[in-house]
């Protein structure tokens, strides 16, 4: 052999060591990512450990521990025929690796014991379906699809304290999983819609018990607090309803209507600060909803802010110019301020809006005072009729009818008047008294 071929063969056989020696090197760099994956699904990160395992098979698809890796990534998800493919892959790229085969066959035996408790649940055999999903969990109780599973066997059941213990149990076993994470708070969904059924049938009791049990399969589920709130709110107790509008705000602070609500019976109990804030943030949450406006122009007025109050009514009848209840807050405002003919419009409008009669009393008594007050009289004893019609009882009404017949000089109806309105309604005789005197002494209103 001369010298150049020996001197070729030598380097072919220094290039193969190279090689080797690299990819030896390479083998080393990809079984230490696999063995961090492993670290990281150990921790419950699927993700983390996906974004690796990814990583290694696409630097060699047929690399086996990490295709057996992956298949706990699938178990988590609740593949498992997706995992036991993968594994048999393994078995094709490594077969003489044996804990390959008997993951394998576990994994044909966990399948097809799966299927059977499926068929039982078909049945409606539910008993047997939890027997073999418990016996199931004794063998691997790592895997959270056999929890969740078994949670739905529950509800069929409707043990929702067993439901809901499953659900968690498959949530922390692979809580990046969104169908584990989110099953227990669609359970509590579908209990809440019933109990909303119950109250649109007027079953505040059956409404209740559902939302206490929604509760129940989630502490932390703020549409069942906001139920409860107005639950407690219908039954009168306000204090009740405040605790639960707040704890609904707690667990879901971005509810516009938990926010809105909570807004409002703070302005009916005068906690106009909390009012404020609670409104501020409806608005924040969804600006085009003009009531959460009204009830701050409401809150404003009560606190005497009458510059801000007109700069919410104006937004909301921007927002809403059908509704009776801004304009009519608005009139109120403008009756306060003496605004006479502005508040007129708002009202008129307002009470066009209200197409019950009956409703739209209080209404009628703003517009007819407005009318009394800006020398329209016999309009306002119009309207003043058609409110003491709609309300007999209602004092307010009787006052501005007097009121009128006084300014139509018919003095003897503007006392008979009075005289209805303080029998009907004594409340108003702090109010009826000093004016009637005035007219049974032969003098004029006091204003």
């Amino acid at each position: 052999m001369n010298l150049k071929k020996v001197s070729v063969l030598a380097l072919c056989v220094i290039g193969l060591f190279s090689f080797n020696f690299v990819l030896a090197q390479d083998k080393d760099v990809m079984q230490k990512k696999v063995d961090a994956a492993l670290e990281q699904l150990a921790n419950f990160d699927a993700a983390a450990a996906q974004k690796l395992l990814n990583e290694v098979l696409a630097q060699d698809s047929t690399f086996a521990s990490a295709l057996f890796a992956y298949h706990n990534i699938e178990l988590m998800y609740g593949n498992l025929s997706e995992a036991q493919a993968l594994v048999k892959k393994a078995i094709e790229y490594s077969p003489s690796e044996q804990s390959y085969r008997d993951k394998f066959d576990e994994l044909r035996d966990l399948i097809n014991q799966v299927k059977d408790a499926q068929r039982e649940v078909d049945a409606v055999n539910y008993e047997a379906a939890k027997r073999i999903y418990n016996e199931l969990i004794q063998k691997n109780p790592s895997i959270a699809e056999i929890y969740y599973r078994l949670g739905f066997v529950a509800i069929q059941e409707e043990d929702y304290d067993a439901a809901r213990d499953n659900f968690d149990n498959a949530s922390i076993l692979a809580p990046s999983v969104e169908k584990y994470t989110k099953a227990k708070n669609i359970l509590a969904a579908k209990i809440l819609q019933e109990a909303q059924q119950s109250l649109n049938m007027g079953d505040i009791s059956g409404a209740e018990r559902k939302v206490l049990t929604s509760l129940r399969i989630n502490s932390e589920f703020g549409p069942a607090y906001s139920i409860l709130a107005y639950i407690k709110l219908k039954s009168g107790d306000i204090n009740a309803a405040i605790e639960n509008w707040e704890k609904a705000i707690t667990y879901d602070p971005e509810s516009r209507s938990s926010w809105y609500n909570l807004g409002s019976i703070y302005w009916r109990t005068k906690q106009y600060d909390k009012a404020e804030n609670a409104l501020l943030k409806a608005i924040a949450i969804e600006p085009e909803y003009a009531k959460s406006y009204t009830t701050l122009g409401q809150t404003y007025m009560a606190e005497n802010k009458l510059k801000e109050a007109e700069t919410y009514f104006k937004r909301s009848i921007e927002l809403e110019p059908d509704s009776p209840a801004a304009r009519e807050s608005y009139g109120e405002l403008l009756n306060n301020q003496e605004r006479y003919v502005e508040a007129i419009v708002q009202l008129s409008e307002a009470a066009r809006l209200i197409t019950n009669p009956k409703n739209r009393y209080l209404t009628n008594y703003r517009l007819a005072y407005a009318y009394n007050r800006s020398g329209q009289s016999r309009k306002a004893l119009d309207i003043a009729r058609e409110v003491t019609t709609a309300n007999a009882r209602f004092g307010g009404g009787w006052f501005e009818l007097g009121v009128a017949y006084a300014k139509l000089n018919d003095k003897q109806n503007a006392i008979n008047a009075f005289n209805t309105g303080r029998t009907s309604d004594s409340s108003w005789r702090g109010v009826i008294d000093p004016e009637r005197e005035r007219l049974i002494q032969g003098k004029e209103l006091s204003f």
